[in-house]
C-alpha cells in the first residue's frame, strides 16, 4: 500500500495567491480612499473651529483670532501646518480656546496650504523660538527683556481677526496634499460668514 504526501496542489497555490492578491487591492484602496477624507476632515475642523470662536468673539464682545503657523519636529525630521487661536487681553495677544475647542490643533500628514489674506497670499511661516523662559529672563538685562517682550508679541499675532462686531478678515485657505491637487477650500465671506468648499473630485 502506497502512502500518499500531503501538500497543497497547484491550484489550491493559485487560489492562495488570488485571495492574498485581492486582500493587498482592498488595503490599497482602502488607505488611498481615506487621503481625501483626511482632507475634508482637516478643512472641516478648522471651518467649524473658526466659525465657534467667531461667534465666541461676538458673546464676549473681544476680539479673537486665528494663527496659522509651521511646526517642525526635529527629531522626527517632519513638518505640519497647525494652528492656534489668540484672544486680545490687557496683555496683549495670547493663546486661547472657547471651551471645547482644541488649543491647537495639527493637519494631516503631508498636508500643505495656500492662504490668501485681504486677497495677498501669505506665506505660513514657523513660529519664532520662544526665548521667555526663567533662566533666561534672570540672566538679561531690562533692555533685553523689552526686546523680548517684542519680539514675543510679534509671534502672537491672529493671521486671521475675528472682531467682536462679526467681521473676519477675508481669507482663503485652500488644502491639498504635497505634490497633489487643490482639495477643499475654507474661505470667508463678505458678512463674514466661514464657507467651506468641497469640490466634486474631493468626494471620490
Amino acid at each position: 500500500m502506497h502512502s500518499r504526501h500531503a501538500g497543497f496542489s497547484l491550484l489550491e497555490l493559485l487560489v492562495v495567491v488570488v485571495i492574498v492578491g485581492l486582500a493587498v487591492a482592498i488595503v490599497g484602496l482602502s488607505v488611498g480612499n481615506n487621503k481625501p477624507q483626511e482632507l475634508r476632515n482637516d478643512a472641516r475642523d478648522f471651518a467649524n473651529y473658526t466659525a465657534q470662536v467667531e461667534d465666541e468673539a461676538l458673546l464676549s464682545r473681544e476680539p479673537w483670532g486665528v494663527q496659522l503657523y509651521r511646526e517642525t519636529n526635529a527629531e522626527q525630521g517632519s513638518e505640519h501646518i497647525a494652528y492656534r487661536f489668540l484672544r486680545l487681553t490687557d496683555q496683549g495677544w495670547q493663546p486661547d480656546a472657547p471651551r471645547d475647542i482644541p488649543r491647537v490643533v495639527h493637519f494631516s500628514d503631508n498636508v500643505t496650504a495656500t492662504l490668501e489674506v485681504d486677497g495677498t497670499e501669505q506665506l505660513i511661516e514657523p513660529l519664532n523660538p520662544a526665548r521667555d523662559d526663567k533662566k533666561k529672563s534672570d540672566d538679561t538685562s531690562n533692555g533685553n527683556n523689552k526686546k523680548m517682550r517684542d519680539d514675543n508679541s510679534k509671534t502672537l499675532m491672529p493671521t486671521i481677526w475675528l472682531a467682536p462686531g462679526g467681521e473676519v478678515t477675508p481669507f482663503k485657505l485652500q488644502l491639498r496634499f504635497v505634490g497633489g491637487e487643490e482639495g477643499p477650500l475654507v474661505r470667508s465671506d463678505a458678512l463674514g460668514r466661514i464657507e467651506l468648499e468641497i469640490r466634486q473630485s474631493d468626494e471620490n
